[in-house]
Parts: C-alpha cells; sequence; structure tokens
C-alpha cells in the first residue's frame, strides 16, 4: 500500500498544475461554446487535432528516451542537452517549413482566407515542443514546486487574458468575438512558462553527442509512430469529418462533437495526472525485485478509479452538459449525449493501455509498442471512412473505443509474452463491468426526476463498495 500512497502523492503534487490546467481549459471550452456558436469554434477544434498529431512528431520522443537513458550509465545533463538540441533542430525546421508555406497549409486544412490561424499555431507549437524536454528534467530531478509553479503562471495568464478578450473585451469595444484571440493568448502563456524554465535549462546543459543521439533515436523512433499512430484514434475523426461529411453540415457536427468531447475530458484530466507521475515511476522501479508487484497495485486502483469517473460522468452527463453547455444549438443534435460514455469508456482503455506499456519501454521492444498503435490507427481509418458518412459522428466515438479497446488486449497479450506481469485480470474486468452495467441499469429503468438521481447516487455507492471490496482481496491475492 506504501507504493500506492506514494504514487498518489506524486500524482498529486505533478498533477494538480496538470489537473487544474486541463480543468480550466475544459471550463473555458464551455466559456467558449457561450460566445461562438458550433460553426464559429470548429477551427478551434480542428487546428487543436492537428496540433496533437505535431506534438508527437516534433519532439520524436525525446522526453521518454530522456528518462531512460538518464537512469543509465550516461550523465543526465548530457542526455538532456543531447535531448535539447535535437529539439531545437526539428522546431527550427518546421517553422521555416510551415510559415515559408502558409498558403499551401491553409488550403490543406480547409482555412485559405484565414493564414494568420497556421502562423499561431506554428508558433504555438514550437513553444511547447521546446518546453517538452525541460518539464521532464524538472520531474526527473524531483523539482515538484518549480514544475507546479511554472504550470500555474501559465494557466493564470491563460484564463485571464481568455476572460478578458473573449468575453469582456467584445463588450468593451462594441466589437464581435474573434476566435483568433484564443491562438493568440495560448501563444503567450507558452512563451512565459518557457521562458521561466530556462534558467533550468541552462543550469543542466552538458556535452550533447551525436552517438548518444543515435541511441536515444534508435529508441524513440519506434514511440513516435506509436504516438502518431495513438493520435490518429485519438483525433483524426474531428479532422476526418471535414472530408467524409456534407460540406453544408460539417462545420455544425465538428463543433458539437468536439465541445462534447470535452466532457470526456474529465477522465481525460485524471490519466494525463496519473502518467506524469506514472512514467518516472515505472522507470525508477524497474530494477527493484517487486516491480511487478507494484505494476499490478497501481492497475487495480487505476481501473477502480477511472470507473467511478466512468459511471459518476455517465450518470449525471445530461445535467453536466446543461451546466456547462448553455447554447441551445449544441443540444439540439440527437446524438450529442450518445457519445460521451462511448469516449469516457475508450479514455479508461486508453489508460490501461498506457499501464501496460511498461513491457515495451522498459525491454526496448518500442517497435513493437509502434505495432500495435499501428493497428489501432489502420483500424480506426477503416471504420471512420465506412460508418462516418452512414451514422455521422456518433460512428467516430464508437471507432475511438473499438480501436483503444483492440490496442489493449493486444497489448495485454504481447506484454504476456515479453515481459509477463501477472495482472489481476478477473478484477480489472469486474470494475469495468460493474460501472458499464451500473450506467446501463440507470438508462433503462424508467426512472426520472430528483428520484432518477437519488438512485444513481445508490449506484455510485454501490460500485464504491464493490470496488472498495475488491481492492482489499487484490492486496492478498
Amino acid at each position: 500500500m506504501s507504493i500506492i500512497k506514494k504514487l498518489a502523492g506524486d500524482t498529486a503534487i505533478y498533477g494538480i498544475p496538470s489537473i487544474v490546467g486541463r480543468s480550466i481549459n475544459f471550463i473555458l471550452v464551455f466559456v467558449f461554446a457561450g460566445v461562438f456558436d458550433p460553426k464559429l469554434i470548429a477551427p478551434h477544434v480542428e487546428f487543436y487535432a492537428y496540433a496533437a498529431f505535431f506534438f508527437v512528431v516534433l519532439p520524436h520522443g525525446m522526453e521518454t528516451a530522456f528518462f531512460n537513458f538518464a537512469r543509465g550509465k550516461e550523465k543526465y545533463q548530457d542526455v538532456f542537452s543531447t535531448a535539447m538540441t535535437s529539439l531545437v533542430i526539428a522546431v527550427v525546421l518546421f517553422v521555416l517549413l510551415m510559415l515559408t508555406n502558409k498558403s499551401s497549409a491553409g488550403s490543406f486544412v480547409g482555412y485559405p482566407d484565414n493564414l494568420s490561424y497556421v502562423t499561431w499555431f506554428t508558433l504555438i507549437m514550437a513553444v511547447d515542443v521546446l518546453k517538452s524536454v525541460p518539464y521532464a528534467l524538472l520531474r526527473y530531478l524531483n523539482k515538484a514546486k518549480k514544475f507546479a509553479a511554472v504550470k500555474t503562471t501559465g494557466i493564470i495568464i491563460n484564463v485571464v487574458l481568455n476572460v478578458f478578450f473573449i468575453v469582456y473585451y467584445p463588450e468593451l469595444t462594441d466589437t464581435e468575438p474573434n476566435i483568433e484571440f484564443i491562438f493568440i493568448i495560448n501563444l503567450i502563456a507558452s512563451g512565459i512558462e518557457f521562458i521561466l524554465v530556462l534558467p533550468d535549462i541552462f543550469r543542466n546543459l552538458g556535452k550533447a553527442s551525436l552517438e548518444l543521439w543515435k541511441k536515444m533515436f534508435k529508441y524513440a523512433w519506434p514511440l513516435v509512430i506509436l504516438g502518431f499512430a495513438g493520435m490518429v484514434n485519438e483525433t483524426f475523426d474531428r479532422l476526418a469529418m471535414r472530408k467524409l461529411l456534407p460540406a453544408d453540415e460539417v462545420d455544425y457536427e465538428i463543433g458539437v462533437y468536439g465541445t462534447f468531447y470535452k466532457l470526456s475530458m474529465l477522465m481525460t484530466i485524471f490519466i494525463q495526472a496519473f502518467r506524469y507521475a506514472v512514467e518516472p515511476f515505472f522507470f525508477a522501479q524497474a530494477d527493484k525485485s517487486d516491480a511487478k508487484k507494484s505494476y499490478i497495485q497501481i492497475m487495480d486502483w487505476f481501473v477502480y478509479a477511472c470507473g467511478a469517473i466512468f459511471l459518476v460522468v455517465s450518470l449525471f452527463k445530461q445535467e453536466i452538459a446543461e451546466l456547462l453547455i448553455r447554447k441551445p444549438e449544441f443540444h439540439e443534435h440527437e446524438d450529442a449525449l450518445f457519445i460521451v460514455p462511448i469516449l469516457l469508456m475508450a479514455n479508461l482503455f486508453l489508460g490501461i493501455f498506457f499501464n501496460l506499456s511498461i513491457w515495451y519501454k522498459l525491454n526496448n521492444k518500442t517497435k513493437h509498442g509502434a505495432a500495435v498503435s499501428l493497428v489501432g490507427a489502420v483500424l480506426t481509418v477503416i471504420l471512420l471512412v465506412v460508418y462516418v458518412p452512414i451514422y455521422g459522428f456518433k460512428a467516430a466515438a464508437i471507432t475511438t473505443l473499438a480501436a483503444y479497446a483492440t490496442m489493449t488486449i493486444l497489448s495485454y497479450l504481447l506484454g504476456q509474452l515479453y515481459y509477463p506481469v501477472r495482472y489481476h485480470v478477473g478484477i480489472v474486468l469486474t470494475l469495468i463491468v460493474s460501472s458499464v452495467g451500473l450506467y446501463l441499469l440507470s438508462e433503462y429503468d424508467g426512472l426520472s426526476g430528483w428520484y432518477a438521481h437519488l438512485i444513481n447516487l445508490f449506484y455510485v455507492l454501490v460500485y464504491a463498495f464493490v470496488g472498495h471490496r475488491l481492492m482489499l482481496s487484490s492486496r492478498k491475492a
């Protein structure tokens, strides 16, 4: 239990700024939904979907490679410098390529008359990529306070400027709200965060090495494929809709889907906080005799927590949506609420997949991990192309769940071959089935009003009790 308590503490320390940041971004999405109609929100949804792809390719796995090689015989300063040099070169090439081909990029993403979007997007990506390894350095050095302070500063700047320029500035100047302000504010906040980590960058510089970079890149490049394939599963649905849905409907569909998709961020926020804490923890535990026992305990508690999040959000999805999404145009879509539980469960499987990833990260089998993600990506593309034109964005949500579930099963099976860990499969499946079963029971019990809310709270308590008993039994297993 001490391992779980320590990880919970680390998740809180490193996760609080991530949780707060994600939560505020989560809230800001619904602030935007109260200002802009679904069609005007579409550029924000699409460009940030593209950002997810670039944020995989541009860092090219150097963050995870840093953790892996810093724990070895190499001096961590040399590993850090090698990773940063690699990032700088990648970012410079990216900026030059994008800014010299703005017209082509704007036409490709469907906004040929808004090339300023491309400029802001490019600069945001450049700064965010350059921050990735310095943030990994702070985690490696256990500088939790500095990590939290920098993240929090960026969050405060982002919130204050967004609230002023999106909500109040149009009223003060008697102008229409401008979606472009969101991009500019993001760039300002990211830039200030980068400035704040510059002292740590210079203080920990070592000697960059081409030979070391070759080793790091050999380890990392499959992670790029893995991450890129993962982004296909996570964000390609929003990008594919522009090509697969009728032109006169696509902006509305993307706006509604992207906004309701954000309700699943209540799961994503927890998973992101967990990942910040657990990745260095996995590497630190790797050489200990009881490492696998720790991994098993972490999996049990992780699924228990995610199952609770799934159940609460799914049971009260309508109330949450009505509270956060005020414009009635969003609620007029008949499939808007349908996708929320599906996407929550998809993210739960994604979190399990991340937990299982130790088998290829610790054993330099990253190529195998990439192959698993590629299977998911191919499945995603095929299902989207076939079913989105027929069933709309509800097919996109189901596709996401199918892809992540498939990847999780494949990863578990391969992990048992290359790095066998005797996970409590029965407990994990019971937790998942319990949360889904209680949700479906609520959907079909025919109750409404305050009585339905009371019964839903009872279902949550039932899950909490069942899960707690399972956690007690898992300690004895």
